[in-house]
């Protein structure tokens, strides 16, 4: 706080009358505490202060960003702005600044935890291995947002997070798991641990199994990058500018048992309140019912779109990325896992993907591979597991009408391709999931 309000201060005073600024700062203090063979190798902290300068002038505009500590002095970075401004295209999409109105105010003083609390939550993880070789991490974060403009507007939010994520291996198999919360004391590292341990004890020596379609029962993780894709690639505003973008708003794109909700006020979760130009955020529903209600807009999207901004502008990216939501909750049904794998007449259970990309925005066509504890599931049980399969799978056709068929009753903080944190998510029951054949192919 005392680094922001010190720079602030000192900046104002270099702003020229004639020009629309806007200064943020991102303050975070990132701790981690790795491990591998089953030991603590690697314990770190990380504290960084990012600036990012935007300036406006004569329909022209110029975004500079520096770590606080490489920057001689605020009037040295607006005078730089300055200059390359003048030398930068014309700006169409300018969509302006909040205004003071929306300021926000969630600056908290946080301290970060010490690296023997995240140890204890290591040791415990490791010690329901019964011997297994186990490796990962788990991390503490403390992040500060401040943001100013030339509008008046002043905001401000802290936020808390952490994370658990860890894996067993033998010669032959692996299982992971992964937990999340806003502090450490909220996470079950021995119940992260045993599920890992599970996993990867009962996937020892898989099979391969012919490709074709399954029903797949989806752990979270395998949910989650399922729905990060989608929140990345479809819902994003700047995808439907671009017209990469299959989603269709007040249309029935997938199964009625699917609400998506965005919702950055509820308890615990994870991420800040404000998005990247201080403006707070609001709760949107972005599937009710499998419908899709709602694109991620910042600023310059929504004006472009002439719809209402959402205020979804990332973080560190600006608003060339588009809007993204970073709040994300599946709303859970009433199934237990176990009620799932009941109902599955042959199939497969899921606990994760990987490696996934998209081969066909228009339809969200995607390949990847399963991994970290597969298996075959025949008459309502899990009969042996499963080795790695490709499957090149529409993310929008596997959430389909008619093709989800059943939600689970319980959601976590699940990990995806794009980072952690950003769902909350149960496991989900498919009807139908296309796999094309083994790793190689």
């Amino acid at each position: 706080m005392k680094d922001w309000n010190n720079f602030l201060e000192e900046a104002k005073k270099h702003i020229p009358n004639s020009v629309e600024c806007e200064i943020k700062m991102i303050s975070a203090v990132n701790s981690l505490t790795r491990f591998a063979n089953s030991h603590i190798h690697q314990n770190v902290e990380e504290e960084v202060s990012d600036v990012y300068l935007t300036i406006h002038k004569n329909g022209k505009t110029i975004t500079l960003n520096s770590n606080i500590t490489s920057i001689d002095s605020p009037n040295s970075f607006i005078e730089k702005a300055l200059v390359q401004v003048d030398n930068s295209p014309d700006d169409q999409g300018w969509a302006g600044m909040p205004e003071s109105e929306s300021s926000f105010n969630g600056y908290k003083e946080v301290k970060s935890k010490d690296p023997e609390e995240r140890a204890d939550k290591v040791k415990k993880f490791i010690e329901v291995g019964k011997g297994f070789n186990a490796a990962g991490y788990c991390s503490t974060n403390v992040d500060h947002y401040f943001v100013w403009n030339t509008n008046g507007l002043e905001s401000s939010d802290s936020t808390t997070s952490a994370f658990i994520d860890g894996i067993f291996r033998t010669d032959t198999s692996s299982g992971s798991s992964h937990r999340g919360a806003t502090s450490l004391e909220d996470i079950d590292s021995e119940e992260t641990g045993l599920e890992a341990f599970q996993l990867s004890k009962d996937s020892q020596n898989p099979e391969d199994i012919d490709p074709g379609k399954y029903e797949v029962v989806l752990g979270p993780e395998a949910v989650s990058t399922i729905l990060v894709f989608l929140g990345v690639y479809g819902f994003n505003a700047k995808s439907k500018i671009e017209g990469t973008s299959p989603i269709q708003l007040d249309s029935q794109q997938f199964d009625e048992k699917l609400t998506l909700i965005d919702d950055p006020y509820r308890d615990k979760s994870l991420g800040f309140k404000i998005d990247a130009s201080g403006a707070p955020k609001k709760t949107l529903e972005i599937v009710k019912d499998g419908v899709p209600k709602s694109l991620f807009h910042t600023r310059r999207t929504a004006k472009e779109l002439k719809e209402e901004n959402t205020f979804h502008e990332l973080f560190g990216w600006g608003d060339s990325f588009g809007g993204i939501g970073t709040n994300l909750y599946l709303n859970p049904g009433s199934s237990t896992k176990e009620e799932m794998i009941s109902d599955v007449k042959r199939g497969i259970y899921i606990n994760e993907f990987w490696y996934c990309r998209v081969l066909d925005p228009i339809t969200q066509v995607v390949t990847g591979l399963n991994r970290n504890g597969s298996f075959l599931i025949e008459n309502g049980k899990i009969t042996k597991p499963v080795g790695r399969l490709r499957f090149t799978q529409s993310f929008i056709s596997s959430l389909g009408v008619g093709n989800v068929i059943s939600v689970g009753s319980e959601s976590r903080f699940a990990d995806s391709e794009f980072g952690e944190g950003i769902l909350n998510v149960p496991m989900l029951h498919l009807k139908d999931f296309n796999f094309t054949g083994g790793v190689s192919g």
